[in-house]
């Protein structure tokens, strides 16, 4: 769930619609960014990296040890990475799924979470655009593993600890733009893409999604299936893709397209502009349904994400990898029981 966007909007149309826009033509805001562009981006980029993990790292040290003011200073800190100012729901779904934790650590999280829409503006697996469903899992699976690798005894518990908040709040950021970005919701989905406790499954072209059956659309369509859909229909009708092997029916899993980020993995009988398909937010005429069903998922997610970071952590580290992230924890009574969610 991204910030403020404004994409191309006409129904009917299968393409990337907008001009792609040059490095040199970057204005203050370009049209369907997730966030400020600037001339400065690259740099500005690097110095937020640098940011969030030493704000990361003053959070482990004083949050943590219960220093008075440092959560407020936090809050502040992520107020400056925003996506969407007056709606900031990357925030509230980390904060109210991951409530169990210290005021700290969640304000850090929040922090890595949204700046994921300017590190990885180009990105269309950060967040689940143009169909690259291969490409979303792939980051999820490989930002939590490099979360997992910073708590290993190789590296000094700070620096370690930062390092594995900033990872993992990558991945809960791609975990909860999957719901809004995609037509999970408007095929039927109520469950969550996933709630195993390995490594975040592949999300593999014309794969079914076991918890949904719903079909991977990415990609060229394999020979002798079918992708439709019913363009003419008013939403969220048209949002139903449906694929067709031989006799066999079952609903298409598609996002919406995003013209500046490169490759565009959505075959033209399905493929929807992100304007056409997007949740981000309650002030999108005739989807806050929606988008409150897609918010409620990515909490659900975000929540499971924790106890997968839990097992992998345990599997990689024993107990001395369940131990720090406990120390993350400041109630325990209301952290997931992650033998049944």
């Amino acid at each position: 769930m991204t910030g403020d966007e404004v994409r191309s909007s006409g129904r009917g149309r299968s393409r990337k619609l907008l001009p792609r826009v040059s490095l040199d033509e970057r204005s203050a805001r370009t049209p369907g960014s997730r966030f400020a562009i600037t001339e400065d981006m690259p740099q500005d980029v690097h110095r937020h990296a640098a940011f969030i993990v030493g704000v990361m790292g003053v959070s482990l040290t004083l949050g943590c040890a219960g220093e008075p003011g440092t959560a407020e200073a936090l809050e502040e800190s992520a107020d400056a990475f925003s996506t969407a100012p007056g709606e900031p729901n990357h925030e509230e779904i980390t904060s109210t799924a991951l409530s169990f934790l210290k005021p700290a650590v969640i304000s850090a999280l929040k922090i890595g979470n949204v700046s994921t829409d300017a590190e990885f503006h180009f990105s269309n697996a950060a967040h689940f655009d143009d169909c690259n469903f291969s490409g979303g899992a792939a980051f999820i699976a490989e930002k939590q593993a490099e979360a997992v690798a910073a708590l290993g005894p190789g590296i000094a518990q700070l620096d370690g600890d930062a390092l594995a908040l900033l990872a993992f709040s990558r991945s809960l950021h791609a975990v909860q733009d999957f719901y809004a970005h995609t037509n999970w919701v408007e095929l039927g989905g109520d469950v969550p893409v996933d709630q195993s406790l390995t490594a975040f499954p592949a999300l593999t072209p014309y794969s079914a999604v076991p918890s949904t059956g719903f079909i991977v659309v990415q990609g060229k369509k394999p020979s002798g299936t079918a992708v439709t859909r019913d363009d003419d229909a008013p939403y969220p009708e048209y949002a139903i893709v449906t694929f067709r092997q031989r006799r066999t029916t079952a609903y298409g899993l598609v996002s919406g397209t995003v013209d500046y980020e490169p490759g565009d993995h959505c075959p033209p009988p399905a493929a929807m502009t992100h304007d056409e398909l997007s949740k981000d937010k309650t002030s999108l005429t005739g989807r806050v349904e929606q988008h409150l069903a897609a918010k409620s998922l990515a909490i659900q997610q975000t929540r499971h994400e924790w106890c997968r970071f839990n097992q992998l952590a345990h599997d990689a580290w024993g107990d001395a990898g369940t131990a720090r992230l406990a120390a993350w924890v400041a109630d325990p009574s209301s952290a997931p029981d992650c033998t049944t969610e």
